[in-house]
């Protein structure tokens, strides 16, 4: 689900969030070159250390040179994901007022990877949607840019009553009742 073509949202659509993610950032990429890194570094030492001149000690050391090197992208994507949900919930407080309708971090990974809409209620009308997408850029090798908007759903037949609601109160004048009583 894309939001437009220049980073810019649609007419229904508001901004909450936006970030962007490297390329390189996964941490399953990260732990395979890092696990690539720590076997060349591994051979290199072997020179010099004997003890790592067995097959078990190679692996153990590629292994647990490539974790610690994954660790810290990990824990510093979660802390990430965590700012960027209290940032929403933030919003959502303020907005809807309702405190069920916070997200949790596993939602917002979720809504993230599928790009479901979480309906919303604004003080008992429906009509605001959440969603989470990936905006389009016109570079190849550019990072990966996100948006979290909320978007507008106009009810169905909720402006035409609520054109006719204003036009009743325009025409009745100061001083008149809708039941027509004195």
């Amino acid at each position: 689900m894309e939001i437009s073509r220049r980073d810019h949202p649609r007419k229904d659509t508001v901004a909450l969030v936006r970030w962007s993610r490297k390329p390189g950032e996964n941490p399953v990429f990260k732990f395979i070159m890092s696990s690539i890194f720590g076997l060349i570094l591994c051979l290199f030492l072997m020179i010099f250390l004997p003890m790592l001149r067995s097959f078990g000690a190679m692996v153990l050391f590629t292994f647990l040179f490539a974790a610690l090197l994954t660790v810290r992208t990990v824990s510093a994507q979660r802390r990430f994901t965590r700012g960027l949900t209290k940032r929403i919930n933030d919003t959502l407080a303020e907005v809807t007022n309702n405190p069920g309708d916070q997200l949790s971090v596993n939602q917002f990974r979720h809504m993230t990877k599928s790009g479901e809409q979480l309906p919303l209620v604004v003080g008992g009308v429906p009509g605001l949607n959440l969603h989470v997408a990936r905006a389009s850029t016109l570079e190849k090798h550019a990072q990966e840019k996100w948006v979290a908007v909320f978007t507008v759903v106009p009810p169905e037949n909720g402006t035409a009553s609520f054109d006719r609601l204003v036009a009743a109160a325009i025409h009745a004048g100061p001083g008149t009742t809708s039941s027509g009583a004195p």
